[in-house]
């Protein structure tokens, strides 16, 4: 099969693909006999009772994922949320000053309570350290201003992903002031849940009671996934159960990434801190930011796979 341009284009299915490659002449010597092995137990695998239509899904899910270049949405994304989470961050620290200031606690240590990263938490805590009350006004309505504009740019980022992952146009916001509000309690949610996590872990008493619990508690993301896709992004289905194996597969990533963050990366980062200073830290908050980004755009494109299998399906009955 070959495409407007005369060039062959790729098989529409696993199967065919595989079958494919086994039409080709392999090379002679062990790699020829390698690839003709790995090609007999790719097929084998694929028509093996329920692993064939998964490998179906999964096939096309990664060929969805690359026609919307899902790791370029996932940047863009992931910068979108990582300049969103400064005005939160300086608002909450600004907004918690006057009653530190009495106790002589460090905002920076709430601000990280409530779920936000340490080292963003710690930036704007030195930022407002020492301002008047009327340059803590100002910071604070500034702040808000600027809080609720990233927002708007944010929802505009996500609708478009979720308008390219479900092949629907991009349409502009009717009613972007409720939708932005919307999005900004989503998302203040998101982290309330991460802060509560790591609550959860800490009164446990640690591994593995804690980080069950820890886990247990992430359920709340994926009921927050289905609510943004329901309430204010643009999507394909007919239905909002449609939404629920991409919210399954989000938690299972969201979990992994959890798990990620809290054992591997962020001691990474606290540890070469000094050597590396703020471009580090940035560094890891942005890997930690595009994982979960592209959790969302694998999760959303599988959605919008089992939707257009649904359809085909239904299009075949008689």
């Amino acid at each position: 099969m070959r495409d407007g341009a005369g060039e062959p284009s790729p098989p529409e299915s696993l199967s065919a693909l595989i079958g494919d490659l086994g039409g080709r002449p392999l090379p002679e010597g062990r790699l020829g006999r390698l690839q003709g092995r790995a090609l007999a137990m790719a097929e084998r695998l694929t028509t093996l009772g329920p692993v064939g239509p998964v490998a179906e899904v999964g096939w096309r899910l990664f060929r969805r994922d690359q026609s919307i270049a899902g790791s370029v949405m996932a940047s863009a994304l992931a910068y979108r949320l990582f300049i969103w989470m400064l005005p939160l961050a300086l608002l909450l620290v600004a907004a918690l000053r006057p009653l530190t200031d009495a106790t002589d606690a460090d905002p920076a240590d709430y601000a990280e309570n409530a779920g936000l990263p340490s080292y963003v938490a710690e930036s704007v805590g030195e930022a407002t350290a020492g301002l008047t009350p009327l340059g803590l006004v100002a910071v604070l309505v500034s702040t808000s201003v600027v809080l609720l504009y990233e927002t708007y740019v944010l929802l505009r980022a996500l609708r478009a992903v979720s308008a390219f992952s479900w092949g629907v146009p991009v349409r502009s916001l009717r009613h972007p002031v409720p939708g932005t509000l919307t999005l900004l309690g989503l998302l203040v949610g998101l982290i309330a849940v991460g802060a509560l996590t790591g609550r959860i872990a800490d009164v446990a008493g640690g591994l593995p009671l804690g980080w069950i619990l820890a886990i247990v508690s992430l359920l709340s993301a994926p009921v927050l996934f289905v609510l943004m896709f329901v309430l204010v992004l643009p999507d394909g289905a007919d239905r909002w159960t449609a939404h629920l194996p991409g919210a399954a597969l989000f938690y299972v990533m969201v979990a992994a990434i959890h798990l990620f963050n809290a054992l591997i990366l962020y001691p990474w980062v606290g540890h070469k801190e000094a050597t590396y200073g703020v471009l580090g830290v940035a560094a890891g908050i942005m890997l930690s930011l595009f994982v979960t980004s592209r959790a969302l755009v694998v999760a959303t494109a599988l959605n919008a796979v089992l939707q257009d299998d649904r359809r085909a399906a239904a299009a075949t009955r008689p």
